[in-house]
């Protein structure tokens, strides 16, 4: 969630992340609802992370 979201604000998002099991919130300092297009290297450095952690619990696994 962007920092300056005013449609989902950090405190939506946070409320969200306390009842959705295994969630786990971010909030992109200095962004608002649309962070791949307001600052695209920022966004970056908030996407990369994720993708690395996805990729990292994908090793290992067969997709059929």
């Amino acid at each position: 969630s962007g920092e300056y979201d005013y449609s989902c604000s950090p405190d939506d998002t946070r409320d969200l992340e306390r009842r959705i099991k295994g969630t786990k919130a971010v909030i992109m300092e200095g962004m608002g609802h649309f962070p791949m297009s307001e600052n695209p290297q920022k966004f970056l450095t908030y996407l990369r992370p994720v993708l690395d952690e996805i990729r990292a619990a994908s090793i290992g696994l067969k997709i059929e």
